[in-house]
């Protein structure tokens, strides 16, 4: 399954990274203040982050890799699609930073040795492959004893409802509202191909130059995949956040009132046990 999904989903990436897509924006500006700020919104880093070992997975695009390396951490950042990787080597060149930076599969981590990191932080990436089994053993083979794995992926009870493949801050009002709410309109299985009715990303470039662009193949996983997935290789769940809409008030049809009937992303903190 390597074979077949990651040589699609590779090109489509390289070519929204390449067209300036949101989450490829290298953060120039980014300070140590505004990183821990970033990094501590879950209330888990705390701690001193200097010479600590954290494995950006899956997280091209010269963002988090940055605000790691800027609390101290010594990053490695791992992604499939080398346009994401040119940011963060670009990132870490203006912010004069040293991060080890590893073109691959997130399910193929043979060149990083067992019991080697404090910290792997996955942020919305798992839903671009069809099975979450091969991710998490890499993980737990790969984070130290006592060891934190920080994972976001979608809400699996409300994903696929989108219409194409936009983002929040893309958001169109007439995206999905249906007049009393927001259907839910595909198959609650686990590895299912997410659907939309528009296969592309429809965004705005740093110009406000309208784009639209095939979008990389997602898949469902269910909660009980992933909890589970988990919870049998020996990890603890530690807490479980959602991206909640907070305006009670937004019109019917924007972003912050689907957010407050849908939350789009699940973010779960969990440590290796054993």
């Amino acid at each position: 399954m390597i074979q077949e999904i990651t040589p699609i989903n590779e090109e489509l990436w390289d070519e929204l990274a390449k067209n300036d897509v949101l989450c490829s924006r290298p953060w120039m500006e980014l300070s140590a203040e505004n990183a821990r700020k970033y990094l501590n919104k879950n209330g888990l880093y705390f701690d001193n982050l200097k010479q600590k070992s954290v494995l950006c997975l899956a997280c091209g695009g010269g963002q988090q890799s940055i605000a790691f390396a800027l609390l101290g951490a010594n990053v490695t950042v791992v992604d499939f699609s080398a346009e994401q990787l040119k940011r963060d080597q670009i990132a870490a060149d203006h912010h004069k930073l040293r991060i080890e930076i590893l073109k691959s599969d997130m399910r193929e981590l043979t060149a990083l040795r067992d019991q080697t990191f404090d910290i792997i932080y996955q942020p919305y990436s798992i839903n671009y492959i069809p099975s979450v089994e091969e991710v998490f053993d890499e993980v737990f083979r790969l984070l130290k004893p006592g060891a934190i794995y920080d994972l976001m992926f979608h809400n699996p009870f409300v994903h696929g409802t989108w219409k194409d493949g936009c983002w929040g801050n893309e958001w169109r009002e007439d995206e999905l509202w249906q007049g009393r709410g927001y259907p839910i309109w595909q198959p609650y299985r686990d590895g299912q191909p997410i659907k939309t009715l528009d296969p592309h990303w429809n965004f705005s470039d740093r110009e406000d130059k309208i784009m639209k662009l095939k979008s990389p193949k997602e898949y469902r996983h269910t909660l009980s995949t992933i909890i589970n997935g988990l919870i049998g290789r020996g990890f603890e769940i530690l807490q479980l956040q959602e991206e909640m809409g907070l305006d009670d008030e937004a019109a019917p049809g924007t972003w912050e009132h689907y957010k407050s009937c849908a939350p789009p992303w699940l973010y779960l903190l969990s440590r290796k046990s054993r």
